[in-house]
């Protein structure tokens, strides 16, 4: 079901995306106990930084028991949290089984906004802007109209550049060393782990090494996120 966007939208008509204006904008929003659906690398995403709004996030989305969020920061976010899992706002919704999903935001929106975050004390955490199994959505245009509704800003960059893949973001266990979800990107990522890491990984089933489509199509792995 295709949405029809009444929540606040930004860029403005008339303007082109730019992070340094924008990032500030929807950080405002997350500080004051908002929910904001963002580009996010891969696709798009809903984000918050209180127990409440991720609250609003899981009955947005449907979310099934069982499920977490990941959280989404940077660098310095991730070595901190790895010994205080605690700073995370409701953090029985996010590590699930004594592990935290962590993605380090990529694009200049999301790097900007991952450091405001950071500099603010502030934990991000996230989730795919779309209803439970309801598949990734790579243009604001085709988000749920429920999922709209619980946004208090929606930030639109048009459609975001893995959209050719029909996938949610590759997922790498990296206590097992093992790659959980194949997805976005996967025939870079899976060759980096081989060469820099040594990881002995799965070839693509989707995809042969040069990104030519094989017969088929899956994502692997049940994971959301």
């Amino acid at each position: 079901m295709t949405s029809n966007i009444s929540s606040s939208v930004i860029p403005h008509p008339g303007e082109l995306p730019d992070a340094k204006r924008d990032a500030p904008r929807a950080f405002e929003v997350l500080k004051k106990g908002g929910v904001i659906i963002a580009p996010a690398d891969v696709r798009y995403g809903m984000m918050a930084t209180s127990t409440d709004a991720i609250e609003r996030i899981f009955i947005a989305k449907k979310r099934k028991a069982g499920h977490s969020m990941g959280v989404v920061g940077t660098y310095n976010l991730l070595t901190r949290l790895y010994d205080l899992p605690e700073l995370i706002p409701n953090v029985e919704r996010v590590v699930k089984n004594g592990t935290l999903g962590f993605a380090i935001g990529e694009g200049p929106f999301s790097r900007d906004l991952a450091r405001l975050n950071d500099e603010n004390g502030l934990v991000m955490v996230g989730s795919s802007a779309n209803l439970t199994d309801q598949g990734q959505k790579f243009r604001v245009e085709d988000i749920e109209s429920e999922i709209v509704e619980a946004a208090d800003l929606i930030v639109n960059n048009g459609r975001q550049k893995w959209h050719l893949h029909g996938r949610a973001g590759t997922i790498l266990d990296m206590n097992n060393e093992r790659v959980s979800r194949i997805g976005a990107n996967y025939e870079n990522i899976r060759e980096k782990l081989i060469d820099l890491f040594g990881w002995s990984v799965p070839n693509d089933p989707d995809y042969d090494m040069t990104g030519k489509k094989t017969v088929g199509f899956s994502i692997k792995g049940s994971s959301e996120n």
